[in-house]
């Protein structure tokens, strides 16, 4: 747990870290005493990732002086980049089958994020918008996020399952996402010039909650016994089947 406050305190700033955590403790505080998923979630986003995230930042943003252009050039875009034209690319899963189906997943689920994402920060309209409109806006941001991956996974031919096992797994985490991003648009300690503090905070809670989903996803594939015997899944001019 000790590395889950490093990271926050050194991604956010230490102030930041102390607010996102006075706003969301009740929450996170019933959510422990009914699962443990959470836990498991906090180790799995302190190790591998975050520790490399942290290591290759060497300067710390002021959290008082953010600007446009921290925004337009958030880091999460050079990230979704390095995910889908590096790692995904090279995830292997238990067969062929799944290691193409689950590729083609993860590849629509961060083009979708960084499209969405992308025309949200380009727009600008989040500049004059109070409180309760900026919750709103980013909250329909997730929604049809959502909504445009899963369509597309759909239509490229990932079967039902898949998505639905994926969808289960993400609940909780999305569900953390908004408790997170709410408490963000509601405190006073975030207000700034055209909103560019609350943004930019959010901005980075949605890059570690994306990693997440990476990682989970090998657990997810191992996790679906027999119910994807038999089936095909084309890619390119190739057709794959699940022995």
């Amino acid at each position: 747990m000790k590395d889950i406050f490093q990271y926050f305190e050194k991604h956010l700033g230490q102030s930041v870290m102390v607010t996102i955590l006075a706003g969301v403790v009740y929450t996170l505080v019933l959510m422990l005493t009914k699962s443990t998923w959470f836990n498991s979630f906090m180790t799995k986003i302190s190790d591998r990732f975050l520790d490399k995230v942290m290591k290759k930042k060497t300067e710390t943003v002021n959290i008082r002086t953010i600007t446009e252009s921290d925004i337009l050039n958030h880091e999460i875009f050079k990230y979704i980049d390095f995910w889908m034209y590096s790692r995904v690319p090279t995830i292997q899963f238990s067969t062929e089958y799944r290691t193409v189906v689950f590729r083609k997943y993860l590849s629509i689920y961060l083009k979708k994020h960084k499209e969405n994402i992308k025309k949200y920060v380009d727009d600008k309209k989040f500049e004059t918008m109070d409180d309760p409109t900026l919750w709103n806006s980013l909250l329909t941001l997730i929604n049809d996020t959502i909504y445009d991956y899963e369509r597309e996974m759909e239509n490229s031919g990932i079967p039902k399952i898949v998505i639905e096992k994926m969808k289960i797994k993400n609940n909780d985490i999305i569900s953390l996402t908004i408790d997170l991003i709410s408490g963000v648009c509601d405190s006073q300690f975030y207000t700034s010039e055209k909103n560019l503090l609350k943004i930019y905070s959010i901005l980075n809670i949605m890059l570690s909650i994306l990693e997440n989903t990476i990682s989970n996803s090998e657990h997810i594939c191992n996790s679906i016994n027999g119910q994807l015997k038999g089936l095909k899944f084309t890619d390119g001019n190739k057709i794959f089947t699940e022995p």
